[in-house]
């Protein structure tokens, strides 16, 4: 009699975990890279900056994007951190571009960026965060992208 309880409870679970795992939609992760960035107006205590965001999506569906919240690093230096609320889809196996301003106070570093697009030495790049749906059920799309940037590409 336990047995069969037992085995009942087990199916049953079985059968719940399989029901919930076909409504969850499951999305590869998507390729975020920085396609560009652009210095806006600078002072002594903050800087701002236009970032152009590329999302490339891997999946044979439309991912919506509701929001993201980042962190970008330029040659390891913090440029900016923050949240944004831009609301978009990315096509099935398609792209698109989006911009970002951000206020950073990079003041100490940003000579030291000069130089580098000067010197036309490449300047790496790191993207993290993650990146919200707004599905029912869909967990957040963490990214962590790497790059380098060709200086001669940049707007400053």
């Amino acid at each position: 009699m336990k047995s069969r309880v037992l085995g009942s409870l087990v199916l049953m679970s079985c059968l719940l975990l399989h029901g919930c795992a076909m409504f969850m939609p499951s999305y590869s992760k998507p390729d975020v890279s920085l396609a560009n960035v652009e210095m806006l107006k600078s002072n002594l205590w903050e800087q701002s900056f236009r970032l152009q965001l590329r999302v490339d999506n891997p999946n044979s569906k439309s991912l919506p994007i509701r929001g993201m919240q980042y962190k970008v690093y330029l040659n390891d230096m913090r440029l900016a951190t923050g949240v944004s609320n831009n609301v978009f889809d990315v096509p099935a196996y398609g792209s698109e571009t989006f911009e970002l301003e951000v206020r950073s106070n990079l003041w100490r570093h940003l000579a030291d960026l000069v130089k580098l697009v000067e010197k036309q030495q490449s300047v790496s790049y790191r993207i993290e965060g993650h990146i919200s749906t707004g599905l029912f059920l869909a967990p957040n799309i963490n990214l962590k992208e790497e790059g380098t940037l060709d200086p001669s590409q940049l707007s400053f």
